[in-house]
């Protein structure tokens, strides 16, 4: 490239982490994630934030969607981040998300239903790469700015989860309510369903989160149904690790093989609430592998590294 680049990333929506007590988007942390790591470097001069509204009247080099239903730039090369594959075409452009848009309910016909609108596509994961097309494989990451071992003497509660109540009953039956006597905190949107919207306190502040991440002796993490067919890793489990935190979370193969013994892994039901127990119990242990995810974070996953990927991609198709 003989210029600097010129960027934008298009979500559904902006905004959300400027709003005190909102309720902030992942694909926002995300993508601001990506604009400090990507304006560090010296082959990018420009990092601008769309929404699903905006005009974007700039010349760009470059424009990232986060979500399939938004409008192409006519001049930039563009390109799709798919996270995973849950959207129905009768939700397009209704919620936020990247999510695959597929008629016939199957992942191929994605492909014939897109294949020439981009110019490249960025994928989450291999599994959702090899089942769709060429590109480059970009996981989620944290900003180890923003990440990192914090307390405040708040949030020092046995066990918590922070997320919205979107994943399905039998999930949440399964990976949280068994907890709710060790003294469960949940943070986060929807959670009216008994037992478990008694132990939900509503949003956290932005600030705060890599402060209960700190400070709890186990943060929960179960992902939604989507990132576990395709090997997704959710961010949370990068930031509660920068963090210094103790994970406890369910179990794909690629989880394991990205973060070995650094993490809990669980089926759920007793097993989630014997291995709360012991590992409640067990400071040392649960001291030794927060250290280790962190240092394995650190090392391998922010998004200082991931846009170095990016870039060589841009090179390719630029």
């Amino acid at each position: 490239m003989k210029n600097k680049l010129k960027i934008g990333i298009r979500l559904f929506q902006t905004g959300t982490l400027d709003i005190k007590g909102g309720n902030v988007t992942g694909d926002e942390l995300i993508a601001r994630g990506w604009q400090k790591s990507l304006l560090k470097t010296d082959f990018v001069e420009s990092v601008n934030l769309y929404n699903m509204n905006d005009v974007i009247e700039e010349k760009l080099d470059v424009v990232i969607h986060f979500h399939p239903n938004q409008p192409l730039h006519p001049q930039a090369k563009n390109l799709f981040y798919l996270q995973n594959a849950y959207q129905k075409p009768q939700h397009l452009g209704k919620t936020g998300g990247a999510g695959l848009i597929y008629e016939g309910g199957t992942v191929e016909a994605f492909h014939n239903f897109i294949k020439n609108k981009y110019d490249g596509y960025l994928f989450t994961s291999q599994k959702l790469k090899y089942h769709c097309a060429d590109g480059a494989v970009i996981p989620f990451a944290t900003d180890a700015d923003f990440f990192y071992p914090q307390t405040c003497g708040l949030y020092e509660y046995p066990l918590s989860f922070v997320g919205n109540g979107i994943r399905s009953a039998s999930v949440n039956q399964r990976y949280f309510a068994p907890l709710i006597n060790l003294g469960l905190v949940i943070y986060g949107n929807m959670w009216t369903i008994p037992p478990l919207d008694s132990v939900c306190r509503g949003l956290l502040p932005m600030p705060d989160l890599p402060k209960l991440y700190s400070e709890s002796l186990i943060n929960l993490n179960a992902h939604i149904s989507e990132h576990l067919e395709w090997e997704t890793i959710n961010l949370r489990i990068y930031d509660i690790l920068a963090c210094g935190g103790f994970i406890i979370s369910d179990y794909f193969e690629s989880l394991e093989n990205t973060f070995g013994d650094t993490l809990v892994y669980s089926d759920g039901y007793e097993d989630i609430w014997a291995k709360a127990v012991e590992y409640l119990a067990n400071s040392e242990e649960r001291k030794r592998r927060s250290e280790e995810g962190k240092k394995l974070v650190l090392a391998h996953h922010t998004y200082d590294q991931r846009m170095k990927v990016l870039l060589d991609f841009l090179r390719e198709i630029i």
